[in-house]
């Protein structure tokens, strides 16, 4: 059974906005990813990306995420 976060632990938390402003910062910058396939944020086609969690993050494309 999953714990409850208490009111203080709730509050270390931002909102999901500011981690949609800074990844907006990247819009139409180009990457290639840890997998080796590309990425460009924002475009219509472009991949979608994946981060894994951990001491150093890993950020792959979702098709090899599965």
């Amino acid at each position: 059974m999953e714990r409850s976060m208490k009111s203080s632990e709730k509050n270390r938390y931002k909102p999901v906005d500011e981690l949609r402003q800074l990844l907006g910062n990247l819009e139409n910058q180009k990457f290639v990813l840890d997998c080796g396939h590309h990425v460009t944020f924002n475009e219509v086609l472009g991949n979608n990306v994946t981060i894994l969690n951990g001491k150093s993050l890993r950020i792959i494309c979702s098709l090899c995420g599965y």
